[in-house]
């Protein structure tokens, strides 16, 4: 189904893609949310990839919620990917990094590709999408 061009837009609460990552701009807060796929392929990593650098060249400032929650293990060529991934965002404009995440164990994976990403800026690990959103909204809540 096209739209007819002069019809009225419906309101873009964000932009989101369909893929196994799912990726949503929230635009009046500058927050880029990812949430996780249990079991991402390379195939999956691979396409996240491309169309998240070409999201966040666009954003300026811009801080990160990324929920990790229904992730089931990263490989550690996962992790140093990912871990790539976060020192690009960081030099395109990332200010702030919340991750969900819903075990130990997938925080200590956090927390390794934060060190490996050799990010300086504010990152936190959440155990909900609420807290992770309410430490980004409002950062002078320390």
């Amino acid at each position: 189904m096209r739209r007819q061009h002069g019809g009225p837009s419906p309101p873009c609460l964000g932009v989101q893609t369909r893929m196994p990552f799912q990726i949503t701009v929230h635009q009046p807060e500058r927050i880029l949310e990812v949430v996780y796929p249990p079991q991402p392929s390379q195939q999956d990593v691979d396409e996240y990839l491309s169309r998240v650098r070409e999201i966040i060249e666009g954003l300026g400032e811009w801080s990160a919620l990324v929920d990790q929650s229904q992730l089931r293990v990263m490989s550690a060529t996962m992790v140093a990917v990912m871990a790539k991934l976060n020192a690009f965002a960081q030099l395109k404009g990332m200010k702030r990094s919340a991750r969900v995440v819903s075990t130990a164990a997938s925080g200590l994976q956090a927390w390794r590709m934060t060190k490996q990403a050799m990010l300086n800026i504010p990152a936190r690990t959440f155990e909900t999408r609420d807290e992770a959103l309410a430490w980004l909204k409002n950062p002078d809540d320390e």
